[in-house]
C-alpha cells in the first residue's frame, strides 16, 4: 500500500469513531462518507448524512474534526464538511474511491464548501490586535502599527473585526469609500479592499451607513468575518492586522476556529481597572491555543500612570512589546484620518516604529520557535 493509500485509510479508520447522533453506528458503516482526500498535511473529509437538522450536523462536524485531529498525528489542516442528504441518495462508504486533492499546504486556511477558497494564501503573519475592555486605545495602536509597518517597507492588511463598532474608516480618512467587486480564482466575486495610506484595508464600516447600528446575534457575526477572510482580495502580504473587538466574544473562537494566527496583542492601560480585564483577554487567547506575541502598555503618562502593563507582563513572563505616551497629536491625527506614524512628527511617530519593529521581531520569533500548529475549520 502507498503511503498516499495509507494515509487515507487512517482518515477512514479516525471516522468509524464517530456515532451518527443517537445511535451506536458510525458514519463509515452508515455510508455517509462522501469523499476523503490529503495533500501535504492538509485533510479534508466531506460527510453526507441523513438526518436533517442544524444541530445534528453540527454535532457530526465537531465530533469528527476532534477525531481526526485526536488520531491523525501527521495532519498540519482540517477541514470537515457536512451536508444532509435525503436517505435515498445517500453516498456509498469511499472504501477504494479516489478523491482529489485539497489545495493548500500547512498554514493555508479555507472556508466556504468543498470548493472553497483559500483566504489567507499569500498572507506571512496575521496579527490579532485585541484588549479586554473597550476605550484603551485598542484601535489607534492597530492602525498606527499596520502604518508603522507599511512605512517600513512591508505590505500590510488591516482588517476591522469590530463589526459593531468599526473605527478604522474615519481613523484612515475614509468614511465614504466603498469595496468594489473582483472576479478571484474560478470567477468567484470577491471585495477589493480599500486602499489608502499604503494599506489594504477593510471595514463593516465601507458596507454600512456611518450612523446605522449592527445588530446581529451571534452566527450572523461568524458569517461576516468568514467573509472578511475568504472574500476579500486580500493579495500577497507581509503582515496582515486584524483589529479586534473589545473583550472576550465570539471572535476570537471564530479566528480560532477558522485561520491560523501568527499571534496575538493585548493593549491596556496602566490602570488596574483596565488591567483586570488585559489579563481576561490574555487567559482567552491561551484557551483557544493563540499565541500570545507581547503586551503593548498604551495612553502612558500623567493621567494613567505609566510601568504598570510592563511590570505585570515581566511577572507572568510575557513580552513588552512597548509604550505608548498620551497626547493630544495621536488623537488629532486619527481624527483627522493620517495615522500618526505618517505624519511627519516624529515624536509622534516614533513609538510606533519602536512597536513594528518589536513585533516584527516577535514574530519572528514564533516562526522560527513554534512546531506547526494543526488547525480545526469547522464549515458551517
Amino acid at each position: 500500500m502507498s503511503d498516499r493509500d495509507a494515509k487515507k485509510a487512517e482518515i477512514i479508520e479516525a471516522l468509524t469513531s464517530v456515532n451518527a447522533p443517537g445511535t451506536d453506528r458510525n458514519v463509515v458503516d452508515l455510508g455517509w462518507v462522501a469523499n476523503v482526500t490529503h495533500c501535504d498535511g492538509a485533510v479534508r473529509a466531506t460527510i453526507a448524512m441523513t438526518i436533517p437538522g442544524d444541530a445534528p450536523r453540527k454535532d457530526v462536524q465537531d465530533r469528527a474534526a476532534t477525531a481526526l485531529a485526536d488520531r491523525l498525528p501527521w495532519a498540519t489542516e482540517i477541514m470537515v464538511d457536512v451536508n444532509y442528504e435525503a436517505p435515498a441518495a445517500a453516498t456509498p462508504p469511499p472504501g477504494g474511491a479516489a478523491g482529489g486533492h485539497a489545495h493548500g499546504g500547512p498554514g493555508a486556511a479555507h472556508a466556504g464548501g468543498p470548493a472553497g477558497p483559500e483566504p489567507l494564501v499569500g498572507v506571512t503573519n496575521v496579527i490579532a490586535v485585541a484588549s479586554g475592555k473597550g476605550g484603551v486605545g485598542k484601535s489607534t495602536v492597530a492602525v498606527n502599527l499596520a502604518a508603522a509597518l507599511a512605512r517600513s517597507g512591508r505590505s500590510v492588511g488591516l482588517l476591522d473585526a469590530d463589526i459593531y463598532g468599526p473605527s478604522i474608516p474615519t481613523m484612515l480618512g475614509q468614511k465614504t469609500a466603498q469595496p468594489v467587486t473582483v472576479s478571484g480564482p474560478g470567477g468567484k466575486k470577491m471585495f477589493a479592499p480599500v486602499e489608502a495610506h499604503g494599506l489594504k484595508l477593510m471595514s463593516m464600516g465601507f458596507l454600512v451607513e456611518e450612523d446605522r447600528p449592527v445588530i446581529w446575534r451571534g452566527p450572523m457575526l461568524h458569517g461576516a468575518l468568514k467573509q472578511f477572510f475568504g472574500d476579500v482580495a486580500w493579495g500577497s502580504l507581509d503582515f496582515l492586522i486584524i483589529d479586534m473587538p473589545p473583550g472576550t466574544g465570539d471572535v476570537a473562537l471564530t479566528m480560532a476556529q477558522t485561520i491560523t494566527l501568527t499571534g496575538a496583542i493585548i493593549v491596556s492601560t496602566p490602570q488596574e481597572v483596565a488591567m483586570v480585564d488585559a489579563r481576561k483577554a490574555v487567559n482567552m487567547f491561551e484557551q483557544t491555543n493563540i499565541h500570545l506575541l507581547g503586551i503593548v502598555e498604551n495612553m502612558t503618562g500623567e493621567i494613567f500612570g505609566e510601568g504598570q502593563v510592563e511590570q505585570w507582563a515581566g511577572e507572568n513572563g510575557h513580552r513588552f512589546l512597548g509604550a505608548l505616551p498620551l497626547v493630544a497629536g495621536i488623537r488629532q491625527s486619527g481624527d483627522a484620518g493620517v495615522p500618526a506614524a505618517l505624519s511627519g512628527d516624529d515624536a509622534l511617530a516614533a513609538p510606533f516604529s519602536g512597536l513594528a519593529e518589536a513585533v516584527v521581531t516577535a514574530a519572528a520569533d514564533r516562526h522560527s520557535a513554534a512546531p506547526p500548529r494543526k488547525k480545526i475549520s469547522i464549515q458551517r
